[in-house]
């Protein structure tokens, strides 16, 4: 799809959704966190709940469209692309598409039930894939980018009603709706926090640069976090509610019940203090936080000694620029991997409080880093800049996380120290390899076939944890083929 665009059609649409995510975030309010916290008496009550939300987030929604129609102008001007307001007056429709998602979904989730919203996400992103590339070829322009941004929100739409059986209802219930507040009084600011964190570096370089420099940057980085948001974003959905469960969570807590309040306030569930509970913390953590580390190694070496490659086979030789940024970038993904996976941890042991004081700690460190470093370094620094924040924020999340599971802090240091050993030896090993490849497809055959190998033997020597959920995987292969046979 690069191939056929211009850098400076990413970077205006790049711009255009500095806006859009902007408004998104100032108006959360985290509706859907009241569902996976809280344990309904029956049906009627969960989907009571289930209707005032979805009511309440769709009026948000609506808000939200007639927001971005108001200051799609100023955002031109702020910019000086006068396209920018075309691009956001039919990006308006967006939040509204998006609004009338099937609520029922929230059901699986709470459920740990993923199989079927996995499925639906595959399937959304496969469609818009194919309809991306067919609005390309036709238009040739950033008007593709914007058109699938609301064909994938149609489809997500569709989707998720062939998903769930549950249909939404418009309703409003007063305890529902305070319950549902209470949960978000939290959302946002972790909203704004996490907007920070993602698009300032977008809004500095489309402020101080051009649309083409801005394109660049946003191609590089959302090439570098693709592989993040399925290694985090997709474990940290399913853990949430798992730890939530085991911490006293949606388990435990019953609506209007004392065992809510502190949750909401950030102090530590009573019921959190039961020894088995703490051991069933400690084991799912430390098993999840083992594997997913394994796999940021992997992310990491890649882009850190193939970036160069991936954009030229990729986007072709026009955005070579983006190869530097993209291995800069490479560090952020291994710090923030590894920081993101803290977060499920601390909420469902300790609530949303101490998240909103982590991350409000790590977006100052951000903001402090990023004007200098842009100002001077242009993309190059904002890369930099995020890679510095993220790694003080993987240092002391990792410090948190040791201090909820003490027994549990070497086997963190460990698995994180092993990582980083594991990625170094990879890189190097990948090198060696590649020395004497000049082809940019056998360097990246090569090349990313040694650092798969090297550095997964490495962290399996290193990491005890990992060699133990080999052993598991093995043995359950090994007994359903017994079965079968």
């Amino acid at each position: 799809m690069a191939r056929l665009l211009l850098a400076q059609d990413f970077g205006l649409f790049g711009m255009a959704l500095t806006v859009v995510t902007g408004l998104g975030a100032l108006t959360n309010i985290g509706l859907d966190i009241s569902v996976i916290k809280t344990k309904f008496r029956n049906d009627e009550e969960l989907f009571r709940h289930l209707d005032t939300i979805w009511t309440v987030d769709l009026v948000r929604r609506l808000m939200l469209t007639l927001l971005m129609l108001v200051l799609a102008r100023p955002a031109a001007n702020f910019y000086g692309e006068a396209k920018v307001f075309d691009l956001l007056v039919l990006l308006s429709l967006l939040p509204l598409l998006q609004g009338f998602q099937n609520v029922g979904l929230m059901i699986y989730r709470k459920g740990v039930n993923f199989q079927k919203i996995v499925w639906l996400e595959l399937s959304t992103n496969l469609l818009t894939a194919v309809a991306t590339i067919a609005l390309v070829l036709l238009t040739r322009n950033v008007w593709a980018l914007v058109l699938s941004q609301l064909v994938s929100a149609l489809i997500g739409v569709v989707l998720s009603y062939v998903v769930h059986p549950y249909r939404p209802h418009p309703r409003l219930d007063k305890n529902s709706l305070r319950l549902a507040l209470g949960f978000g009084k939290h959302a946002f600011v972790l909203g704004v926090l996490g907007y920070v964190m993602i698009m300032a570096d977008n809004i500095l370089l489309g402020k101080l640069y051009s649309a083409a420099i801005l394109g660049t940057y946003v191609i590089a980085y959302n090439l570098a976090v693709l592989p993040l948001h399925g290694i985090s974003a997709v474990i940290v959905n399913v853990t949430f509610p798992a730890y939530a469960e085991i911490s006293a969570g949606s388990s435990t807590i019953e609506k209007d019940s004392p065992a809510v309040e502190p949750l909401l306030t950030g102090e530590r569930p009573s019921a959190i203090s039961s020894v088995t509970e703490i051991r069933r913390l400690e084991h799912a953590f430390v098993r999840v936080f083992a594997i997913s580390s394994t796999l940021l190694v992997l992310t990491t070496a890649l882009l850190l000694l193939l970036g160069n490659e991936i954009i030229v086979f990729l986007y072709g030789t026009k955005l070579t620029a983006a190869g530097t940024i993209l291995r800069i970038l490479a560090l952020l993904v291994f710090c923030k991997g590894h920081a993101t996976l803290v977060s499920p941890l601390l909420i469902s042991m300790r609530g949303i409080a101490p998240d909103v004081k982590l991350k409000l700690f790590e977006a100052a460190i951000f903001l402090v880093l990023l004007y200098p470093l842009t100002s001077h370094y242009g993309p190059l620094g904002a890369a930099s800049a995020g890679a510095v924040a993220f790694f003080i924020a993987m240092i002391n999340r990792l410090r948190v996380a040791s201090l909820l599971l003490p027994n549990m802090s070497q086997t963190i240091l460990r698995t994180v120290l092993s990582a980083g050993v594991a990625c170094l030896f990879g890189i190097v090993g990948g090198a060696l390899v590649i020395r004497y490849v000049e082809s940019i497809p056998g360097r990246l055959l090569l090349g990313g076939s040694v650092i798969a190998i090297v550095a997964t033997v490495v962290m399996l020597a290193l990491s005890p944890q990992l060699r133990v959920e080999l052993s598991c995987l093995l043995a359950v292969h090994t007994r359903a083929r017994e079965t079968t046979t």
